[in-house]
């Protein structure tokens, strides 16, 4: 998978490749091969190198170079396409409760299985993707209707 990093400052190009089906990864930088475990939460991967762990979390840019993540307004969260691919399995229907952490998705990218995950406890309010649909980058995948918080 070809990636984007800023190193410095400076954006940088590296590919990342997993080993089989553990989360051992090996990160290509220039000429450099850098093993890495990748753990994914419900919020972030978290990513050890060399034995010093670092948190990563995906945004996208829109076309207009402003950052963008996941929509959450008003008590409705969105979960976007953080990539282009082929929507596999869809796990959830509208009305479904959901945990924070759930698998709602799984999007085949790269020859690579993608688990996509809720970042909140809530009702399932719109699946408007089917199973064998291709989507880009930034497509509604799910919404999801936050629950109240106690207190």
């Amino acid at each position: 998978m070809g990636l984007r990093v800023n190193i410095d400052g400076e954006w940088r190009t590296v590919t990342l490749q997993r080993l089989g089906d553990s989360a051992r990864y090996v990160l290509v930088l220039d000429d450099r091969l850098i093993e890495v475990l990748v753990a994914e939460d419900s919020t972030a991967f978290n990513v050890q190198i060399a034995g010093r762990g670092y948190e990563v979390e995906t945004v996208r840019r829109s076309r207009r170079g402003r950052e963008e993540t996941d929509s959450f307004v008003d008590g409705l969260w969105r979960l976007v396409a953080p990539l282009t691919g082929v929507v596999i399995e869809v796990r959830v229907a509208s009305g479904d409760a959901v945990e924070r952490g759930a698998v709602l998705i799984v999007v085949e990218a790269m020859k690579m299985l993608n688990e996509l995950k809720s970042r909140v406890d809530g009702t399932v309010s719109a699946v408007p993707v089917e199973a064998g649909q291709r989507v880009e980058i930034g497509t509604t995948l799910v919404e999801i209707t936050e629950l109240a918080s106690a207190g």
